[in-house]
């Protein structure tokens, strides 16, 4: 999670004035945890083994504060839940930048098994540092050995061309201050009960929960290079999802989800219940349209689908991967984690090794913007490196990456994108093009295409299953608002076909953009990290995608009606 809407915050650099240096040094100076993290800091840079490496770097992070939510369903509260959290991080490397315990070979923590699941709430300092002590005891003597594992695994590797394992940064400071919030949960959960009793006037609906989640505490971090990073965070979200299935037995899933980046300005009564009856409504008319067929042919994403697709084969593709000879050892629990795949995981981008090669049309520019006031937005990273504006595709020519202190080939220096974990993650992805149409002109050249190829009718994609609400499957989100465009104009609503084949590379197909604009937020997850994501695309019009129709074997319908029927 992002931390946010600090009342007062501040940056802290040498040549501000004194007067801001003693504003942020009240706001630390109050807080006993802090106080414990950089007293422990401090004796932890000590830690040595005879004849062994000394830590060059320690971090710790904690985070706490309190976190609300509750779920139900026809007018009924499923769960209910309500407390405090505190979570800390610790990481200790041994070595030095150029060569550490990390990124190679050796997974060994050492040490004792130390029972640390319950990190203490309250704000005693002593039992603090107790802890931080036997976490850092334990990825100290476990970074040791895996350094030690990893020099045997690489002694008969050439690694006079390695890549350094971590990149060196300026020391950064951020100290904002605010009094935490008063959520107001019992209005909340008889709000969430009264949404979810709309789904009680559509029997035919299956499945259905409405659930809010709401969060707000303090985020600090320090490390030995002189960071220091204390964030006011706040965070809020509203999901409504539901089920249907058709006559033939297929499952159908719709969803409205609402982010809000402060827990106290979630969307008002009226509008979620407005949200749940659409949902309904749209799952009604799905369960009743035909099953599609396969095709092949001009595809027009509509309004928020762009912005999925481009959430999805383009957001989740700009970072880069690292080789990783033997194994990692980590030399420490690391926190929230990150999804495999990202940034010294395994398995390639679709985008890594194109910088400077064009993916998109020249039309097209994107940056990811962290300074956005969007639900993106973010001062600093998960490793204490502040998040700027990054021009990642010039004139659909591919120039720069989301960067973490992970070097990568040709990128020696992270951007501050160690958002998903200590993994790479977009804040504000916004996809702007040079040359805009009416969104009705997309469609007319989409049926103009038709008619050239002899193709009785185009497909308008108006929605996609993403973030999924299915579990996935290895495949770009299945459809699940879309419709044939016939020639004559007429639309028809089908259900039943998924996007095949389409990845980072069908976006050099995009013949054209619209004049609009669609605003995507969603919580990127994977590894036990999460990372807030705001994506702004216009409609595009691609070329030449596939269709296929869903195969899967289909569930029987309920013996007897709902009993909702019979209201």
């Amino acid at each position: 999670m992002k931390l946010r809407n600090a009342i007062a915050a501040c940056v802290l650099t040498a040549s501000l004035p004194a007067v801001w240096l003693l504003w942020a040094a009240d706001a630390t100076d109050t807080d006993a945890v802090y106080g414990a993290m950089k007293a422990e800091l401090a004796r932890s840079l000590t830690l040595s083994l005879k004849q062994l490496d000394k830590p060059y770097f320690i971090s710790y992070s904690i985070d706490d504060g309190k976190s609300w939510t509750a779920s139900a369903s026809l007018g009924a509260l499923t769960s209910a839940n309500s407390g405090k959290y505190r979570r800390p991080s610790v990481q200790v490397r041994v070595g030095d930048y150029k060569f550490d315990n990390t990124s190679g070979g050796g997974r060994g923590r050492g040490g004792a098994s130390y029972d640390l699941s319950g990190f203490p709430l309250d704000d005693d300092p002593a039992v603090i540092r107790q802890y931080l002590w036997l976490e850092t005891d334990s990825a100290y003597k476990g970074a040791v050995q895996s350094i030690a594992q990893k020099r045997a695994a690489q002694g008969s590797v050439n690694v006079s061309d390695q890549l350094p394992d971590f990149a060196t940064t300026e020391p950064f400071k951020l100290i904002q201050d605010r009094p935490l919030i008063s959520f107001d949960d019992k209005t909340w959960n008889e709000r969430t009960k009264r949404v979810s009793a709309v789904f009680s006037q559509y029997p035919n609906v299956k499945d259905s929960v409405v659930g809010y989640s709401a969060v707000d505490g303090i985020h600090r971090y320090i490390n030995n290079e002189g960071t220091e990073i204390r964030e006011v965070q706040s965070e809020g979200y509203v999901t409504i999802r539901a089920a249907v299935q058709a006559p033939d037995g297929m499952m159908l899933r719709d969803f409205a989800t609402f982010y809000r980046p402060d827990a106290t300005k979630l969307p008002a009564e009226d509008e979620l219940t407005k949200a749940a009856r659409e949902v309904a409504d749209q799952l009604t008319k799905l369960a009743a349209a035909p099953m599609g067929d396969a095709y092949s042919g001009p595809v027009l994403f509509e309004g928020i689908a762009s912005a999925q697709l481009m959430a999805e084969v383009l957001g989740r593709n700009l970072h880069m991967t690292r080789p990783v000879t033997g194994g990692r050892g980590g030399g420490g629990r690391g926190g929230r984690g990150g999804a495999p795949g990202r940034g010294g995981g395994t398995g390639q981008t679709e985008l890594e090794g194109r910088r400077g090669v064009r993916i998109m049309p020249d039309m097209f520019n994107v940056v990811d913007d962290p300074t956005l006031p969007m639900f993106g937005h973010t001062d600093v990273d998960n490793e204490g490196v502040p998040s700027k504006p990054v021009s990642l595709v010039e004139k659909g020519v591919l120039k720069d990456f989301l960067r973490t202190r992970l070097p990568m080939q040709g990128f020696p220096e992270s951007n501050g994108r160690a958002l998903l974990g200590n993994s790479p993650a977009p804040t504000n992805l916004i996809i702007t093009t040079t040359e805009k149409n009416p969104v009705d002109d997309l469609r007319k050249n989409m049926i103009d295409l038709c008619k050239q190829r002899n193709l009785p009718y185009g497909v308008i994609i108006r929605k996609l299953d993403f973030p999924s609400t299915s579990g996935g499957g290895g495949q770009v989100a299945a459809p699940l608002y879309i419709y044939r465009v016939y020639v004559d104009g007429h639309e028809e609503m089908i259900r039943g076909v998924r996007l095949r084949s389409v990845n980072a590379r069908s976006l050099k197909d995009i013949l054209l953009a619209g004049d609009d604009s669609a605003t995507l937020d969603y919580v990127e997850g994977g590894g036990g990290g999460s990372a807030d994501v705001t994506v702004v695309a216009p409609s595009i019009l691609v070329d030449d995608l596939e269709l296929e129709k869903v195969s899967d074997t289909l569930p029987k319908l309920p013996i007897a009606p709902s009993p909702l029927a019979a209201k």
